[in-house]
């Protein structure tokens, strides 16, 4: 009996010397928590790696967007102007126009006048 009992205590010696925590002070468990915080921060890295990457690829992309908007813009705004000119060209057209044509009247005018004579 004695020896079952001794055997048994040194079995339990045994597993709970293997449960104790390390020469650092640190069980199991938080040697496990500790890993999965590190695994998390390392992901949290990458993804802020990854985050910044795909912002300057869009600011590089904002930027060309804004570089043909001016393109653009720049074209536009010179149609316009072409656009505004042949409209004051026409309306000085439609006004000469317009004069000759009065003249023409006012010529045939007299000459029914003096015809009527």
């Amino acid at each position: 009996m004695n020896r079952l009992f001794i055997c048994s205590a040194l079995l339990a010696a045994g597993l709970l010397g293997g449960c104790n925590r390390s020469p650092d002070g640190v069980g199991p468990a938080q040697q496990a928590g500790k890993a999965i915080d590190d695994a998390g921060a390392r992901a949290q890295a990458k993804v802020d790696e990854a985050g910044a990457r795909v912002q300057q690829k869009l600011d590089h992309v904002n930027g060309k967007i804004d570089e043909v908007n001016a393109k653009v813009e720049d074209k536009v705004q010179a149609q316009v102007q072409k656009a505004d000119q042949a409209v004051r060209e026409a309306r000085e057209g439609a006004k000469a126009a317009t004069e000759r044509v009065g003249q023409k009247v006012e010529e045939a005018g007299e000459k029914m006048q003096q015809a009527a004579k």
